[in-house]
């Protein structure tokens, strides 16, 4: 009887045991957990870590329990074992009206976004695709870690099914604009950028960038005024002055261009790409002009700050006679009646006599001139095409060709080129095989000296 006896209180001990678990786990359990959410809530974080931890040390497999653990270490900032506490719910993957797959894994995927763990992210965000499809927010982080690493066909597709998903906010087309400006796609850039401006009207690098792809198409008139909208921001002010001053340069309104490089120039910070550029399109505008004395000084700027900058040696090489004399500086920036002067000067002191002098532009003059008699009788005397041309181009075989041509509707023998420009190779070799002679800055300078 004493045996039986101990079976039955064996045996009751055991299901007051299994059902006081039940009530525990049923009741007290789940009212303990929403406590310490509620901790968690008020910002008691340290409390209900301890508190979870020794739920956790009774029941490891307390779905609810690591979830919350995961929130109060994530709220903590304690982001390395808020990813731990997530990954276990996931692997456990009991899910309940309190902890919801999508939840955890878009809490997880974010962690590793904003830890860089890309690609743990990136599958994070795969899997939610598929679990919650319709939410353009996952198709969204995708396109934009895909962008970030630079694969653009496939942020592409990630953002335009985020687009199809959404169309109401503006940095998914911010974003497709970016891609199509970058691979080339201009036009279908320019409308992602007017889509970001109408969902955002303040949003200055749209502005920026749709005056962009406006320049990258000729329409440098809208360019111009999206720079000027952009250039509120004052992140983005100097690359504004700097577009600005580039769309001017590239339609040949040089003084309008300088004007924008010179606002530049006051913005931008010293040392930077952005002031190197400034300068050097400053420099080119100036050269356009003929006043190499101003673009000299710049490419002088830049050299000081970055000798290997574009080309800014080989300029200040190829200019040297500028630096160093100032008859030419004053002939490149001489009024168009002085520059006339000054040309029919020269080639009279070369001993030729000034048949005809056209002005083809202000700066390049023709000349049409023979030899002055001499005393020799039966002397045939030789008629050259002569041009007067102040520049900073390199002068090609081209420009010769032409020249040449004329030569005999013209009735000339020879033809002569005086150039404060470089003479290409090419033009070196097509003269030396034709009556052709070119004269190059350094003799230039002799004959200014000649004159003055």
């Amino acid at each position: 009887m004493a045996y039986i006896t101990y079976i039955i209180v064996f045996l009751i001990i055991i299901v007051v045991t299994i059902l006081a678990l039940y009530v525990f786990s049923t009741y007290f359990s789940p009212k303990k957990l929403d406590e310490i959410a509620e901790l968690i809530k008020k910002g008691q974080f340290k409390s209900a870590i301890r508190k979870l931890d020794e739920i956790l040390a009774a029941d490891d497999r307390n779905v609810y329990a690591h979830f919350l653990l995961g929130e109060a270490y994530r709220m903590d900032k304690n982001f390395q074992y808020a990813i731990l506490e997530y990954r276990q719910v996931i692997k456990l993957g009991l899910y309940s009206e309190k902890v919801n797959e999508v939840d955890v894994r878009d809490k997880l995927a974010t962690l590793y976004k904003n830890q860089n763990k890309i690609n743990d992210a990136k599958k994070e965000y795969m899997i939610l695709t598929q679990i919650d499809p319709n939410n353009y927010q996952n198709y969204y982080w995708l396109g934009y870690l895909f962008f970030t690493a630079g694969v653009f066909d496939k942020a592409l597709d990630y953002f335009k099914k985020a687009a199809s998903l959404n169309q109401t906010q503006a940095d998914i087309f911010y974003y497709l604009g970016q891609i199509q400006y970058r691979t080339g796609n201009t036009k279908d850039a320019k409308q992602a950028f007017m889509n970001t401006i109408k969902l955002d009207s303040a949003n200055s690098k749209a502005h920026y960038f749709l005056g962009l792809a406006l320049r990258a198409e000729g329409d440098v008139e809208w360019a111009v005024k999206e720079f000027e909208i952009a250039q509120k921001s004052e992140d983005i002010r100097s690359k504004c002055f700097l577009a600005k001053g580039s769309c001017y340069l590239e339609i040949e309104h040089y003084p309008k261009a300088i004007i924008e490089f010179d606002k530049g120039l006051r913005t931008a910070r010293k040392g930077s790409d952005t002031e190197l550029n400034m300068r050097y399109f400053l420099a080119s505008a100036h050269e356009k002009m003929r006043d190499l004395q101003s673009a000299i000084e710049h490419w002088e700027k830049i050299y000081e700050q970055k000798k290997n900058f574009r080309d800014v040696e080989q300029k200040l090489r190829q200019n040297a006679e500028f630096r160093q004399d100032d008859r030419i500086k004053d002939f490149m920036i001489a009024s168009l009646s002085n520059f006339e002067h000054l040309s029919r000067k020269m080639i009279e002191s070369m001993n030729f006599e000034v048949q005809e002098l056209k002005v083809l532009k202000d700066s390049e003059i023709e000349i049409y001139a023979v030899e002055k008699e001499d005393n020799r009788r039966n002397t045939r005397r030789v008629y050259r095409i002569i041009r007067v041309y102040r520049t900073t181009n390199v002068i090609s075989d081209g420009y010769l060709r032409n020249l040449y041509d004329m030569m005999k509707p013209k009735n000339a023998q020879r033809v002569m080129v005086i150039s404060t420009g470089e003479f290409g190779q090419s033009a070196i070799d097509y003269s030396n095989t034709r009556p052709i002679e070119l004269i190059t800055k350094s003799k230039l300078i002799e004959l200014l000296k000649k004159v003055s």
